[in-house]
This record gives structure tokens, C-alpha cells and sequence, in this order.
């Protein structure tokens, strides 16, 4: 166990050790003080210990790329641009078309100057804003491109043939997780407790820990390639996240960097695609919105499917009731158990068109092949597939566009392509909402009642969504048991499940 320990300190150092090892000291989150908003109540400020270490010199961004690399970068937004096209067809009549292949480089040049535009204009509320894009190159190599706030850019790739983030769910312990969370084919019994704190045991163990620590380390190679880490390791802020294929799904919170684990210096928010910072002329203002106002639902009753077995959501229930009781307006509507059925959620959000929250806390499944017919909420009488979603008409969303908060399993994936990804999050995104909160994997009910819970403190006290998402993500790492144990901080998959997508804040 000490070999195992000592090793884990090598590779994390300073304060990732937080997150690896329950029984180190908790070092000091200096983002926490950069990107508190001015008004904000002392009862939200994060709890820290005197750093022990002093944070790395911020890592240079060059004004200039090298002739080449400025051509792969066109070429990577250009082609983003497509996709952008590809997504806007799919969202529009429910079909995938193939991109066009005919690249509009000045256009890219364009849309490169308004990217760093937009990134000045978002840092100047005080939280500097950085960009990660992500393109694949002949379907097969991973470059990634970091644009800072004043114009810097860095680059990098991944120097193997890219092949998703699959791995991932069997390094983090996501796969066994899996096993107690999803539906089950009818009549099959559930994952007995023993096997389930079998499991926990073994998540535990430092084999467990010594796997997930190679994951993470596999992850921020593929995804932070070159100069990138570097860049993020020596600095705090805001990352927006272009992806390419599946690389929207990871746990960019739980990577670790040189100043630590990432989400105690950042926070992120990914983006449906690139017109999300080229096109648009607004971003997500929650301040605009009546968030004590919310169509609310828990633990629907699902004995009615004849296809699958559920298990109950005692736990979904409870932070259900526990994020009506923090909203203050009476017209929120609290659908649980059998009244939690589509057509009472439908006409909830459609009597209540300025409500500012949607929240759902139920079992969702995704589908990678089918994400519109096969991916879904669960909900009492009559699932709530995505393809509904895409097609509703929401009165008033045009004009004013809620936050949605999807509290169940997978409700971020779905189908991957090149230039990325759609599936559940994406069609609330179509039907009209600013942004979504989403999972990565299946989920723990009592860690993410947890997260919630401090999740919607933070949205109460004034803090924008990828910010209160990140300050929420501490919260549970650090969380401590009855019995003095914080049994979240060595296993991220715990903790690191949920992301913010959609437009970033102001």
C-alpha cells in the first residue's frame, strides 16, 4: 500500500494528491478566489488550507503560430464550420447528412478573429476564458488547438491513432457502476447489496486507484497534448471545449494538471459546435431568468415498462423535493412518481414558459447508434425519447431560454461523428434551452444528490452555471461522511460526472 502511495505522490504532486489519496492535506483552490463574483455571500466561499506550494509562472502563448500550424487550424475550423451545417440539418429534420468537403478558409480566418473577440469580451466579467478545438485529421489523428483571451494560441496532438474515449469507462470503474444503475431485462433481479459493497470495496482498493490514475493520464495525453497542459497547469479560468467526436464526454475536471486537479483552477462548458462562438450574438445570461421558478421531476414510477425492470430512486426523489424547497416561487411544479409522466412535464414547461429551470432526477439511457429513437428519460407511462424533445415547440423559448438540468445516467452521450456529437443534450439545446447539465455515465444517486444539492446553492447565491457546477464538483470530492471519511475524494467518477454544455455565461 505505501509503494502504491509513494508512487501516486510522484505522479501528482502538490495538490492532485486530493484527489488520489483521502488522507492528504487539501490545498488551497486559488481559482476559488479569482472567479468569485464581486457580490457574492460569504457562505459560498470555499473552505481552503494555506497552500503549500507556490503556482507555476504562467506558460507563454505565442501571438503566432508557425505558417503550417495556422493552416491546420484554418482547416480545423473550416471544417468545424460543416459540421455546424451537418448538426443544424439533424436538429431541423431529424436526418444526418453527409458534410459538404469543400473547406472555406477565409471564412475560417473570420471565424479565428471572432473566436479570440468573443474570448476577450467573455474575460472582461473577470473570469479570463480560454478555448480548446479539437479536429481529427484523416479520421484518425487528434489535434487540439488552446486559444487564450488575448489572441495566444498553442497546439498540439495526439501522436497515436485516436480511437475515442471508450477506455475510459472501465479505468474510471464507470462499467461496474453501470451494472446497478441501468434498466434491467424484465424479470432479471437486482444487483444484490453484497455485490454492491463488494464493489465499493474494490473501487477502493490501490489497484482501483493505481487504474484510474493511468486513465486520467491517458486522457489529458489525448486531449491536452503539447503545450496545452502546460498552459491550463499555470493559469485558472474558463475552458470551452470544441469537440471532435467523443472528446466532449471526458472528465475534464478530474485531469490532472501541474497546479493541481483541474477543477480546482477551472471550470468548463462544451460546446455543441463552433457556432456557438462564431455565430451567435448572446450568451447564457441566467440572470435574465426567474431560476426560483422550475418544472421539477423525481423518481418517476416506472413498473409500468414491460420491456425493462428499474430501480426505485429513493435518493433522485429526495433531491427532487430538496431543490423544490430552495426555490422560492409557488408556481414551481414537483412531479413525482406516478405523476412524473411525459404529457404533465410537456404542459408543465408549456403553462409555465418562463420557468427558469427544467430538473429532471430520473434514469436516462443514451444510444450510440440510435440517439433519437433509442435515446431517452424515463418517465411514468411513456418514456420521453429525444427525437420528442427535438420536435416540441416550446412558447416563449425563443426568447427566453432556460437552464436544464438532466440529474440521470448518460444523458450527454449518444452518437459520435467526427466533428462531434448529438444525442438528449443536444436536441434541449435545439428545442431552445441556453445551456445543459448533463452526465458523462452512469451516476451515483448519493454522490449526485450531493453535487446537486451544492450545485443549486450555487446558482441561489449568483453564480453562472460552469462556475457553480465547478465550486459544486469540489464540494463533493471534499465531501465527509458520518464516519469522518471522504470516501469521494480518490474516485472521480463520483464526482466528475456531470458537465455543463451549451452556450457559456456572462
Amino acid at each position: 500500500m505505501s509503494n502504491i502511495c509513494n508512487k501516486l505522490e510522484s505522479l501528482f504532486k502538490v495538490v492532485c494528491l486530493a484527489l488520489l489519496l483521502a488522507s492528504c492535506g487539501e490545498a488551497e483552490p486559488e481559482a476559488a478566489k479569482q472567479l468569485a463574483l464581486q457580490d457574492q455571500p460569504q457562505s459560498t466561499q470555499l473552505a481552503a488550507k494555506p497552500s503549500e506550494t507556490v503556482a507555476p509562472e504562467p506558460f507563454p502563448m505565442p501571438k503566432m503560430l508557425s505558417e503550417r500550424e495556422q493552416e491546420h487550424l484554418l482547416e480545423a475550423l473550416a471544417g468545424a464550420e460543416l459540421f455546424n451545417k451537418v448538426m443544424l440539418t439533424k436538429a431541423q429534420t431529424g436526418r444526418v447528412v453527409a458534410p459538404d468537403q469543400r473547406r472555406n478558409l477565409e471564412k475560417a480566418q473570420l471565424d479565428l478573429q471572432e473566436i479570440k473577440d468573443k474570448l476577450s469580451a467573455l474575460s472582461k466579467s473577470g473570469l479570463p476564458t480560454y478555448a480548446l478545438l479539437h479536429s481529427l485529421k484523416n479520421d484518425v489523428v487528434l489535434r487540439s488547438w488552446l486559444i487564450g483571451p488575448d489572441g495566444g494560441i498553442v497546439s498540439g496532438f495526439y501522436d497515436r491513432e485516436y480511437q475515442g474515449l471508450g477506455f475510459m469507462a472501465k479505468g474510471l470503474g464507470v462499467v461496474a457502476l453501470a451494472k446497478s444503475r441501468g434498466p434491467r431485462p424484465e424479470g432479471e433481479p437486482p444487483v444484490p447489496p453484497t455485490e454492491i459493497r463488494k464493489r465499493v470495496k474494490r473501487d477502493q482498493s490501490p489497484a482501483a486507484v493505481a487504474e484510474r490514475v493511468a486513465t486520467l493520464d491517458q486522457t489529458l495525453d489525448m486531449l491536452l497534448p503539447g503545450n496545452i497542459a502546460e498552459v491550463l497547469g499555470s493559469r485558472s479560468g474558463r475552458l470551452l471545449v470544441i469537440p471532435a467526436r467523443d472528446s466532449g464526454t471526458a472528465p475534464y475536471a478530474a485531469l490532472p494538471l501541474k497546479n493541481g486537479v483541474a477543477a480546482m483552477n477551472w471550470s468548463f462548458v462544451v460546446l455543441p459546435a463552433v457556432g456557438m462562438l462564431t455565430a451567435i450574438d448572446d450568451f447564457f445570461d441566467i440572470k435574465k431568468l426567474n431560476i426560483n421558478k422550475a418544472i421539477i421531476v423525481g423518481n418517476p414510477d416506472l413498473r409500468w415498462d414491460p420491456n425493462a425492470d428499474w430501480d426505485d430512486l429513493p435518493s433522485a426523489e429526495k433531491e427532487a423535493r430538496s431543490v423544490a424547497a430552495k426555490l422560492s416561487d409557488r408556481s414551481t411544479r414537483l412531479l413525482i412518481g406516478a405523476e412524473a409522466t411525459r404529457d404533465n412535464f410537456v404542459k408543465a414547461i408549456q403553462t409555465s414558459p418562463d420557468a427558469g429551470i427544467i430538473y429532471m432526477a430520473t434514469h436516462a439511457v443514451a444510444n450510440p447508434k440510435l440517439p433519437l429513437t433509442q435515446g431517452y428519460m424515463a418517465m411514468a407511462g411513456e418514456h420521453y425519447y429525444a427525437g420528442h424533445v427535438r420536435q416540441e415547440n416550446f412558447e416563449g423559448w425563443k426568447r427566453h431560454h432556460p437552464l436544464v438540468i438532466m440529474s440521470a445516467c448518460q444523458t450527454t452521450l449518444g452518437r459520435f461523428l467526427d466533428g462531434g456529437g448529438f444525442g438528449v443534450a443536444t436536441t434541449w439545446i435545439t428545442a431552445g434551452a441556453g445551456q445543459v447539465v448533463g452526465s458523462l455515465w452512469n451516476v451515483s444517486d448519493n454522490a449526485t444528490a450531493i453535487l446537486m444539492d451544492s450545485f443549486v446553492d450555487g446558482l441561489k447565491n449568483g453564480l453562472v452555471p460552469e462556475v457553480a457546477m465547478q465550486r459544486a464538483q469540489i464540494k463533493t470530492m471534499n465531501y465527509t461522511s458520518k464516519r469522518g471519511n471522504q470516501i469521494y475524494r480518490n474516485d472521480p467518477k463520483m464526482w466528475a460526472s456531470f458537465t455543463v454544455y451549451g452556450k457559456p455565461s456572462i
